[in-house]
């Protein structure tokens, strides 16, 4: 047994920053092998700042399902707290949990259907743009398409002239972080610098664009079940309604968290697709297999799917959109046999235990026949945790993976695609996991 009083095992590290340096030379690298030479809890520094590196999914589960352990002190930066305020994804406690009630609703299993077909319109449209023989950039076409998904179906807007200010605005914010590693991330958010002004010019205007919705819902309400409906709705325990300001930290942090993380997941999903020619037209003929011999994809195909849905399960294993989540330990504890004090940051990385051969065989291939139902009856519960775990599981999960399994389908059912040559993607872990550069796909029409 472990002694309490010892730490765990760790890189040593310079005494000034830690392992600031290595770690953001080479985050996926330097996490990798930190968990293959030191084990499954390991520790590290960053600058003063002490953290715990785990890859046990025992250790992982007690994190995710304590009441000791908090969102981390990332959250509390400067340029993070302008795009999320007070909203869900920042808060704690009893105010963290009234949010989550109300905002669940939206996603009811019940507004799945209309969900969908929302997904499938979407998808139409932007299809309709594709021409045999044509390049895509992938990416930029998935970012596109979730967040018209997401204005649609959760905030009711139709018009691209809205869709187009606020897709340019968070592309902007996103650059933003991608551009920003080790020390010019901490600059950024305490000085004037250009990154700074240019971050700050963009969230105001997706303010702009978030009070003026707020404003019409206003004068103009419905009962269309959106997301802002049911904030407006809301009252605290004396009766008052939401603050314009609580509304727009909530309304921000939805429209970020709900189509990213979508748009990588569907991104990393088309470029394995792109390299493995024989899964595509497997998944064509599960398509093609569909009761009624229909050109048009339904809800009710979902559960029919499943291929696809093991792709996606797959995609998500070896690039999962958050590589990897964080939370703060509020008071002493023990993990692995380890003292931690209050104040340590705590690591999880899916990057890293998704690729552990202890619960994946050959875990660097692309292998979705992985996924049947006796394998993941088998796998332990959070060797796999794409979308986060606890009480602040990703609350749209299933809205998430219905998504990107319908826009796959929908994809498939009218191209066949392959990577362009000379390609060399390596993924950037900037806040998500992001493609290093373009995806540029090669696409054909395909005749189910």
């Amino acid at each position: 047994m472990v002694s309490r009083r010892t730490l765990p095992p760790g890189p040593k590290g310079h005494f000034l920053t830690g392992n600031w340096r290595e770690f953001y030379t080479d985050q996926l690298g330097f996490l990798t092998e930190c968990a293959g030479k030191f084990g499954d809890v390991v520790r590290l520094r960053f600058l003063h700042v002490p953290v715990y590196l785990l890859s046990n999914p025992t250790d992982i589960e007690s994190v995710f399902t304590s009441r000791n352990f908090a969102k981390p002190m990332s959250l509390r930066m400067p340029l993070q707290r302008r795009i999320f305020g007070h909203g869900l994804l920042s808060s704690q406690g009893e105010d963290w949990l009234h949010k989550r009630r109300i905002i669940q609703r939206a996603f009811n299993h019940d507004y799945l259907p209309d969900y969908a077909a929302t997904v499938i319109d979407c998808t139409r449209e932007l299809l309709a743009g594709w021409h045999a023989n044509g390049t895509r950039d992938i990416y930029d076409d998935m970012r596109g398409l979730a967040l018209t998904i997401a204005t649609r179906s959760l905030f009711k807007i139709e018009t691209s002239e809205e869709a187009a200010t606020v897709r340019d605005a968070c592309k902007a914010v996103t650059e933003i972080f991608v551009s920003q590693s080790g020390p010019l991330w901490i600059l950024d958010n305490i000085l004037p610098t250009p990154n700074n002004m240019r971050f700050r010019k963009a969230i105001q205007r997706i303010d702009r664009f978030i009070f003026d919705l707020i404003s019409r819902s206003m004068t103009k309400p419905d009962k269309r079940g959106d997301v802002l409906s049911m904030l407006m709705a809301d009252r605290d325990k004396d009766g008052t309604p939401l603050t314009l300001q609580q509304l727009r930290d909530e309304l921000a942090t939805l429209l970020f968290a709900s189509h990213e993380a979508a748009a990588l997941a569907l991104t990393w999903t088309c470029y394995l697709l792109a390299q493995h020619e024989d899964v595509q037209a497997s998944l064509a003929a599960e398509i093609r297999d569909l009761p009624g011999n229909r050109t048009t994809l339904e809800a009710s195909d979902l559960p029919a799917l499943r291929q696809i849905r093991r792709v996606v399960l797959e995609a998500m294993r070896l690039y999962p959109p958050n590589r990897s989540v964080a939370r703060e330990a509020l008071n002493d504890c023990e993990i692995g046999g380890y003292l931690v004090r209050a104040g340590a940051q705590i690591l999880m990385s899916q990057w890293v235990v998704h690729r552990d051969s202890r619960h994946f065989e050959n875990p660097a291939e692309f292998k979705p026949k992985r996924w049947t139902p006796e394998f993941i009856q088998r796998l332990p519960k959070y060797a796999y945790f794409p979308f986060g775990g606890g009480p602040r599981v990703c609350i749209g999960q299933e809205f998430a993976m219905m998504e990107a399994v319908l826009v796959i389908a929908a994809i498939l059912q009218n191209f066949k695609f392959v990577l362009a040559d000379g390609q060399v993607i390596e993924p950037c872990p900037a806040i998500l996991l992001r493609p290093s550069t373009a995806i540029r796909i090669l696409v054909n029409e395909r005749r189910l």
